[in-house]
């Protein structure tokens, strides 16, 4: 039996059996004297822990299941160390080392190319849009040459680099992006005015060109809403 459909059979064994415990827990079948407080949280650490095995970028899985440990304390009442009221800062700390190990050791945890991304062109209100779905790892995306009208963008535990240089920018292309636990760079032309509008929760936009036009005909609109996440927009 293959490695990887080993770890399957056994986490999928291990999600059976804790889901008939459960259920006949709440039946009042079984009676356990423990304290299950959080229990929920192990919904997000085992598919990681399961991820953190089969693939081969180790960091999104290794930062899924630190936070879902930070739940499972935070939701227990005999742990005062990890509470709601420092959740955050907690979650915020596992970032900050999760970036320094994939600066370090980026190409052995995070190598180029690796993660899952999907880009769909959809004709919306006569544009041709590309919908980007992007999660774990590192990927670029060139669109030198191209005709860019706009891009909705969701982005999960990776780093996404869109390359926007060489790109025929149409005036009030788009990029809404939606990302949680990454990053996103957007690269654009130096006569394109940048303007920005995003939603962030626990991360932040920086705008680090070398150009920054503030009127011109190239206008791209950079929106949406971000969580523990970054967007940053150079040349």
């Amino acid at each position: 039996m293959k490695a990887k459909t080993f770890f399957k059979v056994l986490f999928g064994l291990a999600l059976v059996a804790a889901g008939v415990i459960w259920l006949l827990t709440t039946l009042g079948v079984l009676t356990l004297d423990v304290n299950l407080q959080g229990w929920w949280a192990l919904f997000v650490i085992l598919p990681c822990l399961y991820q953190l095995f089969i693939d081969k970028d180790k960091l999104g899985s290794l930062l899924g299941i630190g936070i879902g440990v930070l739940l499972l304390l935070a939701a227990r009442d005999d742990v005062q160390a990890v509470n709601w009221g420092n959740f955050w800062k907690l979650g915020l700390a596992l970032i900050v080392i999760t970036l320094g190990i994939k600066l370090v050791f980026g190409r052995t945890f995070c190598p180029k190319g690796q993660g899952s991304c999907e880009v769909q062109t959809i004709n919306r209100d006569g544009k041709n849009i590309r919908s980007i779905e992007f999660n774990f790892g590192k990927q670029q995306l060139n669109f030198d040459g191209e005709r860019f009208e706009g891009a909705d963008v969701k982005a999960a535990f990776g780093y996404l680099q869109m390359d926007l240089r060489k790109a025929d920018i149409e005036n009030g292309a788009f990029v809404n992006v939606d990302a949680g636990f990454g990053g996103i760079l957007i690269r654009v032309p130096e006569n394109v005015v940048v303007k920005t509008s995003v939603s962030c929760g626990f991360g932040g936009v920086s705008d680090n060109r070398e150009v920054k036009p503030s009127d011109g005909d190239c206008v791209l609109f950079v929106t949406g809403k971000i969580g523990f996440a970054g967007v940053e927009i150079k040349n």
